[in-house]
């Protein structure tokens, strides 16, 4: 085994190079094989894993000793029981084989826009979230409203106590860095689209509703980015706030200008006048809006699905960091040999000049999705053909945050919303020391209901 202090340093040393405009000593490979795939992988009930991530242990350290990726396999958990089932959830729910499934409901109907622009976070709050977590509704279920955020955050707190050390365990072991997280979540209209109205109810607002879809992006932005921001104590730009882009390759030209593009540069101008750098998952195909990626901010981190990758490359590679992108299906679908070629091929596209990161197009879901010993072949042919012969070379635009204005959107506020202020005038007698605990706690609330609309 190599040495892990060694290892870390270097993986350390690959981000940094990356995301400064430099040629790294090779290309990063950050791939996730996720919970699901790895408690197949072991043999076990994925509902078992669920609730205790230390069960998959010897799997992951299995893993970590024969596939060379600078991270360690084993992700998050987005779509979580022991969460979701503490709010009686109807937008998350399991299915067969304990694949946690996010059904298309929906917290709003169409003749509520007025209320949700009226103040976001208090709809969002006394009656969007309720309607599809029924445990948070106090006139359908009273006894249990009151415990349910307290129950919830204790489930997933003690089911997610071994995930940590499961990664603290590999981290050490293996060397492993772990990066700040850098905020990020969806844009305005995504979450507009994803629970409130779902997909389908607003491919109906859009063409019924559309200037109240309007008012509703501009109205719900501030909350957005009050969630988005990332502690900026806490941030460098190693780091990045990451972003899926759901809806916009859906929308007709104008309709994704005005009512997506427009509102997410808003957010991506007032990430970088903070110094935050921005990245997105380009869900499908955003080979042609290739124009409007070029007018992102200068580094920001672009996760390929689906299009043309010389484009990308071609087009937006020395302005933008280009990650993922190489077909998950290859994995299941071809000979070892075929994904050995395949990845070559595709480093030889995204590899000179650096910014790029090596990862898939898609995590996989279960454990059918890939054949094991391609997956290895593939990471380990980024790690031995994916080496520059020019690493410390400057490459790329550089960012200047002085570049960069806000949007002059206005700041978060909401009746729902403790403000120091208003805890203060509660309790006037409350000293100033109290204030980072009102404040930090009143932003738990605010981020636990706003991961209820994704």
């Amino acid at each position: 085994m190599q040495d892990p202090e060694k290892m870390l340093q270097e993986r350390i040393q690959l981000r940094e190079d990356v995301m400064n405009n430099r040629i790294p000593k090779r290309v990063p490979i950050e791939t996730n094989l996720g919970m699901h795939v790895m408690a197949g992988y072991a043999g076990l009930d994925p509902r078992r894993v669920y609730w205790d991530f230390s069960l998959i242990l010897p799997v992951a350290d299995q893993l970590c000793a024969t596939i060379p990726a600078d991270v360690d396999p084993m992700g998050g958990n987005f779509f979580n029981p022991p969460k979701a089932q503490s709010y009686y959830s109807e937008a998350s729910k399991m299915g067969t084989g304990g694949i946690m499934q996010h059904p298309n409901t929906h917290m709003m109907e169409p003749d509520e826009y007025d209320e949700l622009i009226a103040d976001p976070y208090k709809f969002i709050v006394t009656k969007a979230v309720p309607r599809v977590n029924r445990a948070l509704d106090f006139e359908a279920n009273p006894t249990t409203a009151n415990s349910a955020m307290h129950r919830a955050i204790e489930n997933e707190r003690k089911a997610n106590g071994a995930l940590y050390g499961l990664h603290g365990a590999l981290g050490k072991k293996y060397g492993y860095p772990m990066f700040p997280r850098g905020g990020g979540g969806y844009m305005a209209l995504d979450i507009l689209t994803d629970e409130l109205r779902s997909f389908s109810g607003m491919l109906v607002d859009l063409r019924r509703h559309r200037e109240k879809v309007k008012d509703a992006v501009e109205a719900i932005y501030p909350f957005n980015l009050k969630h988005n921001m990332p502690n900026l104590a806490m941030y460098n730009r190693i780091s990045y706030a990451f972003y899926a882009f759901h809806m916009a390759t859906y929308m007709r030209p104008k309709d994704f200008e005005e009512l997506w593009w427009e509102p997410w540069m808003w957010e991506a101008n007032d990430l970088a006048a903070a110094g935050v750098r921005a990245g997105g998952f380009l869900e499908t195909d955003w080979t042609p809006l290739l124009d409007y990626i070029q007018d992102m901010p200068t580094g920001s981190v672009l996760a390929l699905e689906k299009g043309d990758i010389k484009e990308f490359k071609r087009r937006v590679g020395s302005k933008h960091v280009i990650r993922d992108g190489f077909p998950l299906a290859y994995i299941s679908q071809l000979s070892k040999e075929e994904c050995i070629d395949k990845t070559k091929e595709f480093l030889d596209i995204l590899a000179p000049g650096g910014q790029y990161i090596f990862g898939f197009d898609k995590a996989p879901l279960i454990y059918a999705d890939i054949n094991m010993e391609n997956y290895r072949a593939v990471v380990e042919t980024v790690y031995n053909y994916g080496v520059y012969d020019n690493p410390g070379e400057s490459t790329g635009e550089v960012f200047h945050k002085e570049d960069y204005q806000p949007s002059g959107k206005p700041e978060f506020k909401s009746e729902a919303f403790m403000t120091w202020d208003k805890y203060k005038e509660i309790y006037p007698e409350t000293p100033d020391e109290a204030r980072p605990i009102i404040e930090s706690t009143e932003m738990d609330i605010l981020n636990v209901y706003y991961s209820l609309l994704m």
